[in-house]
C-alpha cells in the first residue's frame, strides 16, 4: 500500500526555508544543524534531511 504523504505546516516550511537561504552558498546543514531544526519543528532527522534534499533539487 502506498504511504500517507505528509505536508507540512508553513511554520515548519518557513523555518526550513529561512535556514535554507542562511547557508545558501552550500547547502548542505551538519548532523547538529538537522537534529536542531528537528526538534524545532517536531520532525524526525529523516524528513529534514529528506526536505533539505528536495528543496537543493528544486534549484537545480
Amino acid at each position: 500500500s502506498k504511504r500517507k504523504r505528509q505536508i507540512l505546516s508553513q511554520k515548519n516550511t518557513e523555518i526550513l526555508e529561512e535556514f535554507y537561504q542562511s547557508i545558501i552558498r552550500f547547502p548542505y546543514p551538519n548532523q547538529t544543524s538537522r537534529s536542531a531544526l528537528a526538534e524545532k519543528c517536531g520532525l524526525t532527522f529523516n524528513q529534514i534531511s529528506k526536505w533539505f534534499s528536495n528543496r537543493r533539487n528544486k534549484d537545480k
